[in-house]
């Protein structure tokens, strides 16, 4: 009898391991669905770079074939492949600049709406003149027209 109450005792140890974890395979799913989302966002960002990068290279190769197929002496050829890289860096810098208020001077207000205001503004680079809208995030967050991530 004695033994039959330490085996029922171990089955249950068994069972509850076993809820525990049912219980984690919730947890253990989410976590499963971000770290694959991660991967995949990972993975698409470096074959971007990556394609990026071939891209550039054969830019300069195909410059490389037009330089020496055409007339032009070995001090040009290099200062225009020196162009090309400079020209090839400042895009790369421009992509990765974000934008944000600092860039701009506020003119005026040219609207007010229920979650914000537009501006006219303008970029203190190049001097154009852009509308930007300002939104209150608190009051759509109240009204429900933003969904926050779990």
């Amino acid at each position: 009898m004695e033994e039959d109450n330490h085996h029922n005792k171990d089955k249950e140890e068994e069972e509850e391991e076993e809820e525990d974890e049912g219980g984690d395979q919730v947890g253990s799913s989410l976590t499963l669905e971000r770290v694959a989302a991660a991967k995949i966002f990972i993975e698409n960002h470096y074959k971007a770079q990556m394609k990026h990068i071939q891209q550039r290279k054969e830019r300069r190769l195909e410059l490389q074939k037009q330089l020496a197929s055409s007339h032009v002496s070995e001090e040009e050829q290099i200062n225009i492949l020196k162009d090309l890289e400079h020209k090839e860096t400042q895009y790369m810098r421009l992509k990765r600049h974000k934008i944000c208020v600092d860039d701009f001077d506020l003119l005026t207000i040219i609207g007010r709406g229920a979650f914000g205001e537009v501006r006219l503004c303008r970029e203190k680079k190049s001097g154009d003149i852009y509308a930007m809208k300002k939104l209150k995030k608190s009051e759509m967050l109240s009204r429900g027209q933003v969904r926050l991530k779990p």
